[in-house]
């Protein structure tokens, strides 16, 4: 460990002894600080309430076309999940520049995290439209046949939405 560690590590390091501490990679280490990290519960409520607009906007737009429906859905998605890794402990520079729109390295970061297990639906989702959302071509899926049932996807990204609220809401105490 350097001078460079967070006081989060430090105080483990010295309540655990450094032995166990040496044999941990650093991807572990940065998992344990931001475990460790208050999180920002003011920047992850925003996100939130931004997703829940984008969600909102998704359900008016399924009504229009597929494609801008998927694209608000995807941000909604983007939004609800970066807010679940700000309340553990990313910072906003972390999930702009880590994970960016990569859909399923944010739900993935976050069940490691402790983001309930949601619905196959939502997986199947996200399988699918990740990949053309951070590559821009959520026209191009959809025009290559994509379909899904867009009111069950809603609602699983709902419950998502909502899993995340209560995320928030019991990890993060009021500053």
């Amino acid at each position: 460990m350097s001078i460079r560690d967070g006081a989060c590590l430090r105080q483990l390091r010295n309540q655990a002894g450094p032995a166990w501490l040496r044999r941990l990679s650093p991807r572990r280490w940065r998992a344990i600080e931001r475990l460790a990290e208050p999180g920002d519960r003011q920047t992850a409520s925003i996100f939130l309430d931004r997703a829940r607009e984008f969600h909102e906007g998704a359900r008016f737009g399924a009504t229009v076309a597929l494609a801008p429906a998927l694209h608000l859905l995807a941000i909604s998605c983007e939004l609800g999940l970066k807010a679940y890794l700000m309340s553990r402990g990313w910072s906003h520079e972390e999930v702009a520049r880590d994970i960016r729109h990569d859909l399923i390295a944010a739900f993935d970061e976050a069940r490691r995290l402790g983001l309930p297990s949601p619905v196959r639906i939502l997986v199947d989702l996200l399988t699918s439209l990740g990949p053309a959302y951070a590559g821009h071509r959520i026209d191009a899926l959809v025009a290559d046949g994509y379909v899904c049932d867009f009111a069950a996807v809603l609602r699983a990204m709902g419950s998502l939405l909502d899993a995340v609220a209560a995320g928030l809401s019991l990890l993060m105490p009021t500053p």
